[in-house]
């Protein structure tokens, strides 16, 4: 019996000191979001954005902005290379 009124007395002596135990944190820096660019979907080419549908030439090389997943429709958007179309001369 002495020995139940022992370990009650220290069991409920750590509970005193976890309740009496003080928490502290640090703040984290706020992340700020610009809400006027999310769900945008853009192509970016030298800090610029362009639409679905854009035509770039760079070099000889011709890129169209384009889905990347054909199957979502508000998915994001890459850049595909593609070949213009030749033209005849006479």
């Amino acid at each position: 019996m002495a020995q139940a009124i022992v370990l009650l007395s220290s069991t409920l002596n750590s509970a005193a000191a976890q309740a009496n135990s003080i928490s502290v944190s640090t703040p984290k820096p706020a992340i700020v979001l610009d809400g006027g660019d999310m769900g945008k979907r853009v192509c970016y080419y030298e800090d610029k954005a362009y639409s679905e549908g854009a035509v770039l030439q760079v070099g000889e090389v011709y890129m169209l902005c384009q889905r990347a997943s054909q199957i979502e429709t508000n998915g994001p958007l890459k850049w595909r290379v593609f070949k213009a179309p030749e033209t005849k001369t006479p």
